[in-house]
């Protein structure tokens, strides 16, 4: 599913029928001293994280379980699959979902689910709200990375849903190929995290290090974005005003361009 710009930006957390709530989280929320940082950079490692990455790098004890399998297999089998037998795994994607999610989450054994839950009944039992579970797990992680401003390179491409053998050699080629790119990618400084909002609460008219921590993250991307137009802009602005707009290439509205 791909949210609509008017969901990203939204300040409120992201329904979904018979599961939950999404929320997109603000930054104090993040820099919570019981989440920070660098845990909120873990649940988005594993929120990204496809199964070859996770048998080869976090759990190798798996590697040659993986590497065991066909093809098809690797290409038919998601991060769900490991959270069902691997306990180190559920804990972790147990703590990112109830940090993203509205309502309380729990690990349910006996029907190998999530359950979401705000309330308990008299007995002490929760009382359901929605469940998480393999068909929508996928979509799911994608949701939640959206609200966080990221996309992930695999997105609305169901491999079990492909029974043609060429179609399937072909897209898996691809996937390795762009699991290449990703390992040579390095980020840079500048645009990390703590960096834009440093930046942004210099630069902004507005936001300081007072109000900024408000914004949700998704937010505060697109805050970056609109401060990086606005300065090609006053730049176009100087320009015309100074040497005239003889070709009429400044129209005047590039500041809400979208």
């Amino acid at each position: 599913m791909r949210l609509d710009y008017a969901a990203l930006i939204s300040p409120y957390p992201f329904p979904i029928k018979n599961v939950g709530n999404i929320k997109s989280p603000a930054l104090k929320e993040i820099w919570n001293p019981k989440v920070t940082y660098s845990k909120y950079n873990i649940y988005l490692a594993f929120l990204s994280m496809d199964v070859k990455t996770y048998c080869e790098r976090i759990d190798s004890s798996k590697a040659e379980w993986y590497q065991s399998l066909s093809d098809n297999d690797k290409l038919n089998i998601n991060m769900f699959d490991i959270i069902t037998v691997s306990e180190s795994a559920r804990d972790t994607f147990l703590e990112t979902l109830n940090f993203f999610f509205e309502e309380n989450v729990i690990w349910d054994n006996e029907s190998k689910l999530f359950i979401t839950f705000v309330d308990y009944d008299e007995n002490g039992q929760v009382i359901p709200i929605g469940t998480i579970y393999r068909d929508i797990f996928e979509e799911l992680r994608d949701i939640i990375l959206q609200r966080c401003g990221i996309n992930r390179s695999d997105t609305n491409i169901d491999m079990s849903k492909v029974k043609n053998k060429r179609a399937l050699k072909i897209l898996n080629k691809i996937k390795k190929a762009k699991e290449k790119l990703s390992n040579n990618t390095q980020g840079t400084d500048e645009i990390d995290l703590p960096n834009l909002i440093s930046s942004i609460a210099a630069h902004s008219n507005s936001l300081n290090f007072t109000n900024i921590w408000d914004l949700t993250i998704y937010q505060l991307y697109e805050q970056f974005k609109k401060e990086q137009t606005k300065v090609y802009f006053d730049i176009q602005k100087i320009s015309v005003a100074a040497y005239g707009n003889e070709k009429n290439t400044f129209k005047g509205d590039e500041w809400y361009k979208n």
